[in-house]
């Protein structure tokens, strides 16, 4: 898949005019606070995706009750046209041309990895960000995956419901264990899902963890929880209902579950230096696009902030150097950018929100 063009409407500092994207690798260059990561933060909403920055929509927009980004990929010959809207009063949409689409679908039509500064908390945050990566794999790697997830997180909620409403009746008795045999069989498709897109992922993960060294060849991930199989999920539940109904919420299912990073039977995050944390994050999403692109059957876009701060010129050298050569890939640095104008394909120059050095932009091949 290639980004051809992408424009903003009052996201952050973002002028409206479009910008244009060459084919292969493109370093969006530029001092600090010019847009350049604002730029790429515009892409990966385009794409379906939370900010990685950890925001609410009403901080990226300008003024703070709406903003829109529009674009247009390219799959073979085809392009096709995608938008996406927030507003305070309607929330989040996306448009495929001029036909309203779920978030999902977008996905899927637009798949792309983003690494940031800030995705080291897969490693050492909490474990819903863990989660959310790897429902992120299973997602586009298991066709079932969205709809075992939607009825997982509905089951959820209504049985949190009755459980709080319990502490003041028993009348809920009979619901509470309709909607416990629904957040047993969704729960347990669900762990499924994870637990086989984790293994998938894994399987491109070590090639490149043992390629960097020793030390994160020694690295291991793991998925915990409480039992994997209908059977034992249930069990789990009927176990712990009373100490649920005192808290008015569930606390068996996989929204109590983990994914854990390790290395010789110690947490990771406990041990790995701040060099190491962020190498092993690379790491982590070279081989989500890997997976991503074997699920899908095309190159996802791939898009770095700041991709060289903080790390050694070899090291960030030889990441470059290992970067796929396919689809869109976005690097973003605040770094002289004749430094890696023989690794790219293009350059693109923000200031104040604005693309001023633009690569030839409208008849690419």
């Amino acid at each position: 898949m290639r980004l051809i063009e992408i424009s903003a409407q009052a996201f952050r500092n973002l002028s409206p005019d479009p910008v244009f994207f060459g084919a292969g690798l493109t370093l969006i260059t530029g001092e600090n606070a010019q847009g350049k990561t604002n730029l790429l933060e515009a892409v990966a909403l385009l794409c379906g995706q939370r900010s990685f920055r950890r925001v609410r929509p009403f901080e990226i927009a300008a003024e703070g009750d709406r903003f829109s980004v529009s674009g247009r990929l390219r799959h073979g010959i085809e392009d096709e046209a995608l938008r996406v809207t927030w507003s305070r009063a309607e929330g989040r949409a996306f448009a495929r041309g001029e036909k309203a689409v779920s978030f999902r679908d977008v996905a899927r039509l637009a798949p792309a990895v983003f690494l940031a500064p800030e995705q080291r908390e897969i490693v050492v945050g909490s474990p819903a960000i863990r989660r959310r990566f790897v429902d992120r794999l299973a997602l586009l790697s298991r066709p079932a995956a969205g709809e075992d997830l939607v009825r997982f997180e509905r089951a959820l909620s209504e049985r949190n419901a009755l459980l709080l409403r319990s502490q003041r009746t028993r009348a809920a008795d009979g619901e509470i264990e309709t909607w416990t045999e629904e957040l047993v069989r969704a729960g347990a498709a669900v762990r499924r899902h994870r637990v086989a897109a984790l293994a998938d992922w894994r399987a491109r993960f070590e090639p490149l963890a043992a390629e960097a060294g020793p030390e994160y060849a020694e690295v291991r991930v793991d998925y915990r929880s409480n039992g994997e199989t209908e059977e034992e999920l249930r069990a789990e539940c009927e176990r712990i209902l009373a100490v649920e109904r005192r808290r008015g919420h569930s606390l068996a299912g996989p929204h109590r579950d983990d994914v854990l990073f390790s290395r010789k039977g110690r947490p990771l995050a406990a041990q790995a230096s701040a060099g190491e944390l962020h190498r092993t994050v690379a790491l982590v999403k070279l081989a989500e696009w890997q997976a991503v692109k074997e699920a899908t059957g095309e190159a996802p876009l791939l898009g770095v902030d700041e991709f060289d701060a903080g790390l050694s010129s070899a090291w960030a050298e030889a990441f470059v150097r290992s970067l796929p050569q396919e689809g869109t890939v976005l690097l973003t640095s605040a770094t002289d950018p004749a430094r890696w104008r023989r690794f790219v394909g293009g350059v693109l120059e923000m200031r104040a929100g604005r693309v001023v050095d633009r690569p030839r932009a409208v008849n690419e091949a």
